[in-house]
């Protein structure tokens, strides 16, 4: 890490950086919001997000957003107001996170078709999975899932890939996963 050293002699290294790395930050998601107004796709990857910027909801809301990745970041939670201001949303992407915890009306975006939650805290299948319609593509690998329903995924007509891998998923919820009308990955092995 660098340290500056001013016409004193004083070293203020550690907390101009940290300063500069936070208005950087910022710069980006500003930058990256400014894109989104024109592409209608929201890319906030890797910009160490701890929440979602209520300057999302500010410079997006007269905009149609239909993919939106907030991958790579430290996000816990998404904030309850993130689901009604993204109803159109095709594409959804949180994988690379912290995540266990989301908005009871995660279910409103009922246009989701790709959804990536890999990488995350999730112990099971969030309810609102099963309530997404239009839902084709599934990516839950590399979480700590033991709970999934295999029932409820079988009854979401356009499934038709969901990616387990790296989970600690029991032998018995694999045979039943092995008899599912969509492909699954589990391990290194795609079963239909």
């Amino acid at each position: 890490m660098p340290i500056l050293v001013n016409k004193r002699g004083s070293q203020k290294g550690f907390f101009y950086v940290r300063r500069c790395r936070m208005a950087s930050g910022t710069a980006l998601v500003a930058r990256r919001l400014r894109d989104a107004q024109e592409t209608q796709c929201l890319d906030l990857s890797e910009c160490d997000l701890t929440k979602v910027p209520d300057a999302v909801y500010m410079m997006l809301k007269s905009v149609t957003v239909h993919k939106c990745t907030m991958a790579n970041n430290l996000l816990r939670k998404i904030p309850p107001k993130f689901p009604s201001n993204f109803k159109q949303l095709k594409e959804l992407d949180l994988s690379g996170n912290k995540l266990n915890q989301f908005p009871a009306d995660m279910h409103v975006m009922q246009g989701i078709q790709v959804l990536n939650l890999s990488g995350n805290d999730l112990e099971s299948v969030p309810p609102f999975v099963y309530s997404l319609p239009n839902l084709q593509e599934l990516h839950l690998q590399n979480n700590c899932l033991m709970g999934i329903e295999v029932s409820r995924l079988e009854d979401i007509d356009g499934l038709g890939h969901v990616n387990l891998q790296n989970n600690p998923i029991s032998d018995d919820l694999k045979s039943q996963l092995q008899s599912c009308k969509f492909t699954v990955l589990l391990g290194n092995d795609a079963v239909s």
